[in-house]
């Protein structure tokens, strides 16, 4: 090989890859107040749709409460140099969820899918933790709660509203109302949801965060321990054909709270 070949190869320009991409900026949706989540580079603006990122919550809100949430966002429109993105789901970080369990307590995991009120179909994972160890049909009885009361928040909310309501706990605390009835808890969180598929053409409300109202939701329960207990406390001492009735409709209470479970099996 001649000297002017290895020459000729030794002048070739080398071009930086990275010269050649733009910098693109992502927002979030209308339902996160469409925040800046940060820039992303590209050498064709169509590589972009579908990629996806990762932020936390407090990199929206700015509150330390919400250091542990984590949410995905999916780019699907790309304007100029601005990146629209879809939900696509959160999650809680691993070692806060570690955090939350203690010796001697159950965790109970609920994993149900729920359709909104415009057509948003997500997957929800629910977990509450009890402070006892917690038997096999209290376990039953309590995921029954979860899936019910989630199903009615999606069935009467718009998918942003859903959202919301997941990753700022409002779906959690009234979870936690309705479960700490059936047995003491020490926690109970949405842990992670999935966007499992959506309508097309449907396009993010704003929303005013101040007027947004929650409304609890509610389970029919039959009667169990605790409120078997609270009627005993209430009984006052009477004479002995009064006490034997007492006894008698305590006993009845009793074996309708233990049935509670079972009926629920049995369903």
């Amino acid at each position: 090989m001649s000297s002017k070949s290895k020459k000729g190869r030794s002048r070739r320009k080398v071009v930086d890859p990275w010269k050649l991409k733009g910098w693109y900026e992502v927002y979030a949706p209308k339902s996160f107040k469409e925040i800046f989540l940060g820039q992303i580079p590209s050498g064709d603006e169509k590589n972009l749709i579908g990629r996806t990122m990762e932020v936390l919550l407090y990199d929206i809100t700015k509150n330390f409460k919400h250091t542990h949430i984590k949410l995905k966002f999916s780019i699907v429109e790309v304007v100029g140099n601005r990146c629209n993105t879809v939900f696509i789901g959160h999650e809680l970080t691993r070692d806060f969820v570690r955090a939350l369990i203690h010796r001697g307590s159950t965790r109970i995991d609920g994993i149900f899918n729920y359709k909104t009120a415009d057509g948003f179909v997500y997957r929800v994972s629910a977990f509450v933790v009890t402070r006892r160890r917690a038997k096999g049909s209290q376990k039953y009885t309590i995921r029954n709660i979860i899936n019910k009361v989630l199903d009615e928040f999606a069935k009467s909310s718009k998918h942003g509203k859903f959202v919301r309501g997941m990753v700022y706990g409002q779906f959690a605390e009234n979870l936690s109302h309705i479960v700490r009835t059936i047995y003491p808890l020490r926690e109970c969180q949405v842990r992670k949801s999935i966007l499992v598929s959506y309508p097309e053409g449907i396009v993010d409300e704003e929303y005013d965060e101040e007027s947004e109202v929650f409304e609890e939701q509610s389970v029919e329960l039959k009667q169990h321990g605790k409120q078997v207990k609270k009627k005993v406390k209430k009984k006052e001492p009477g004479s002995e054909e009064s006490e034997d009735a007492e006894e008698s409709e305590l006993a009845d209470d009793v074996a309708e709270a233990d049935d509670l479970f079972e009926d629920n099996k049995e369903s």
